[in-house]
């Protein structure tokens, strides 16, 4: 089949598509072998073609419509690329009892978004079947589909990678991935709506054994979309565990410090006492607190002083609670203390009636 030139846009106008049948109840597996290639003029006929969908299409971009679907049936699951070239909301529901993965082709225009939420070049969609939800889509645009039964994809998980699916998936629409696993499954989309054409195309004599060749295409694709889920779901898991690890560093700092106030402790001090690179130290701060060690560091301090000086004991001076803190340089002190706070220390230092105690 030739590809299709798309029109360039025309004057303004919106036009309104409609494909509401009932769903075919028929089985994934009584239709695995089939391909086919199915091209459409108007987005009422082209939201018809995916088969087993119920679809309401609105067209939003002027021109005239011109898509296309290549579909394959396998054993237990549905795999196609759909090509659109105007701007779409799509009113979807894939099949039931099926969860459907939607990838899309890299694009100049803005991404495609699901339920509201941008489709980001590093991410997929994830709907469960016989739930309805909206797409909508950009100009020029393209879309890998992957509807596979949801007790075909749980087997998988658990026979495979001993992994509850729902553990992985969780209940987002749109899921971040690793960039060369998302790469690695757009290839092996290509490479299997590839061969199921040429498949197809051969005479029926010479032909592979349908079942075992749908068999190893199945095995190939769920393969692939799992390593794709299973990157994304340890990666995940490595930056939660991350994240807990550094909040637990940044408390035992805190600890530390408070326990050494009076120590004019530095960056490289924490750093050989905790066993850690300047740079992780850094990627701690930044993680937790949202600053540097070294700002933190003195925030604790600047703020250590302040319920000192407000705590109403008068036998001590400025200086001699900025020292218990670490603060030995008295002018840069007050010079930190009133960027902090907005004020000088010794305000602090003012009782109930106005006046100053000593400094």
């Amino acid at each position: 089949m030739q590809e299709r030139r798309f029109a360039p846009n025309a004057p303004i106008f919106a036009m309104s598509a409609t494909f509401d049948r009932s769903t075919d109840s028929s089985s994934s597996a009584g239709r695995h072998g089939i391909f086919r290639v199915t091209a459409a003029h108007d987005a009422d006929e082209h939201a018809s073609n995916l088969s087993r969908w119920n679809q309401t299409y609105d067209q939003l971009s002027p021109g005239h419509f011109a898509g296309e679907v290549r579909e394959l049936w396998l054993p237990h699951a549905q795999v196609f690329i759909e090509r659109t070239n105007r701007s779409l909301r799509q009113s979807c529901m894939a099949w039931p009892d099926a969860m459907w993965f939607g990838v899309p082709l890299p694009s100049v225009h803005a991404p495609a978004t699901v339920g509201g939420i941008a489709i980001a070049p590093t991410a997929i969609a994830v709907r469960p079947g016989g739930a309805e939800f909206e797409l909508r889509t950009p100009e020029d645009f393209g879309i890998f589909g992957i509807v596979v039964e949801t007790a075909e994809f749980a087997r998988y998980m658990e026979e495979v990678e001993h992994r509850d699916p729902a553990s992985v998936l969780g209940q987002r629409e749109v899921l971040s991935v690793q960039p060369w696993a998302r790469a690695r499954l757009c290839r092996a989309l290509m490479e299997i709506l590839s061969e199921a054409a040429g498949h197809h195309a051969m005479d029926v004599a010479d032909r592979a054994d349908p079942a075992l060749f749908c068999g190893d295409l199945q095995e190939r694709l769920l393969g692939s979309l799992v390593t794709l889920l299973m990157a994304s779901s340890d990666s995940a898991q490595r930056a939660t565990v991350t994240h807990v690890n550094r909040q637990r560093t940044v408390q035992r700092i805190r600890d530390y410090l408070l326990a050494h106030a009076a120590d004019p402790i530095t960056v490289p001090d924490l750093c050989r006492h905790f066993h850690l690179s300047r740079r992780a130290l850094q990627y701690c701060f930044e993680d937790v607190a949202g600053m540097s060690p070294a700002a933190y560091l003195r925030a604790l301090r600047l703020n250590g002083v302040r319920r000192d000086l407000k705590s109403g004991n008068g036998h001590r001076t400025v200086s001699d609670i900025a020292g218990a803190w670490g603060f030995h340089h008295l002018s840069q002190f007050a010079q930190d203390y009133r960027r902090m706070f907005g004020e000088l220390p010794s305000a602090a230092l003012r009782g109930p009636t106005g006046q100053s105690r000593p400094n």
